[in-house]
């Protein structure tokens, strides 16, 4: 290949790169942006391997040098951004209390789309591991939410279950297991997502309403409208429910358009400086994947104390979150 016909495919390279750099601030529910700003750490790592092809090619090398800066900006741009969400937003003092879960007043959240394909035992399992008082686990039957309610029941954990199907019949529903230690959940209303989600608000007005969601995910074109509303609809539900836990696969990022106003309610992994670290899908390196996997708190009644992303657990395409939450 001739130097003027590399130069020119590289050109035409970098102004696409360019072009998704600029829309993925400005259009981030727009498809295909919306699926690209999922996934900054790749963004980043693309932008540094053009600018170095770009920079080895002797023969143009002093021509694309303006372009090569451009993707090393554009790299920069979204390697800023995941490391200022690795700064905790709560206290350093409540961070510190991570891992404390069993003192008074204290919540511990699993949320985790199982896919369907993790058994009843291994869930119980983790469960017990992390001293789970809620498990919000969307893509799971209640057929394997009552399992898992047994085994803990068995182990001396008793729970509580709620679980709404969706209307997309080759995908589980969305199921709920609340310890009673966190209140009294006798019944539950469906969440009106496409994928199925739980509403469970206490016999007691003084405990937490507990939201398992779990909206459309934006996988093509079609999709994105209900995309949008339904995920601005479970940050909604957050924001005008006082004390309000709400958690689940909600099939979007911070920096998507329905979780980036959240009123008076703070996403636990943003608080806790974990917002860095991705969920789906769990084959890829935690720092590659996107954080789609989130627990949101009334910020007034909550303050996280910790956040985790596991490990891959089982068969499921995601990885599961653990959240630490105080009473104020």
């Amino acid at each position: 290949m001739s130097p003027g016909r590399v130069a020119t495919w590289a050109a035409a390279v970098v102004v696409a790169a360019v072009g998704v750099g600029l829309a993925v601030p400005l259009l981030p529910g727009v498809f295909p942006v919306a699926q690209l700003v999922a996934f900054r750490a790749v963004l980043a790592l693309a932008g540094v391997a053009g600018a170095l092809v770009l920079l080895a090619v002797p023969a143009v090398r002093r021509r694309t040098v303006p372009l090569a800066a451009a993707l090393a900006l554009g790299a920069v741009a979204q390697a800023t951004v995941l490391v200022a969400r690795t700064v905790p937003t709560a206290p350093p003092a409540a961070v510190a209390a991570a891992g404390t879960s069993g003192t008074t007043g204290d919540v511990v959240v699993l949320s985790f789309n199982t896919l369907d394909t993790v058994p009843a035992a291994t869930l119980a399992d983790l469960a017990l591991d992390v001293h789970a008082d809620v498990l919000v686990l969307p893509e799971t039957s209640r057929r394997t939410a009552l399992a898992t309610a047994a085994l803990l029941g068995a182990a001396g954990e008793p729970m509580q279950v709620h679980e709404a199907a969706g209307s997309v019949p080759w995908i589980s529903g969305t199921s709920l297991l609340v310890s009673p230690e966190v209140g009294s959940y006798p019944d539950a209303t469906d969440l009106p997502t496409r994928l199925g989600g739980v509403v469970a608000v206490p016999e007691d007005g003084t405990d937490p309403t507990i939201v398992a969601a779990h909206p459309l995910a934006p996988g093509r074109r079609s999709a994105m409208p209900a995309w949008r509303s339904e995920t601005a609809a479970v940050a909604a539900r957050c924001a005008s429910t006082p004390g309000a836990i709400v958690a689940g696969d909600l099939n979007a990022t911070l920096d998507h358009p329905g979780l980036q106003d959240l009123g008076p309610c703070v996403d636990a992994a943003r608080a806790a400086g974990e917002a860095w670290r991705g969920t789906w899908p769990s084959s890829a390196p935690s720092v590659l994947a996107a954080p789609i996997d989130h627990v949101l708190v009334d910020g007034r009644a909550w303050r996280v104390t910790g956040f985790e992303v596991l490990g891959r657990t089982g068969g499921s395409d995601h990885r599961p979150v653990v959240a630490h939450l105080a009473r104020r």
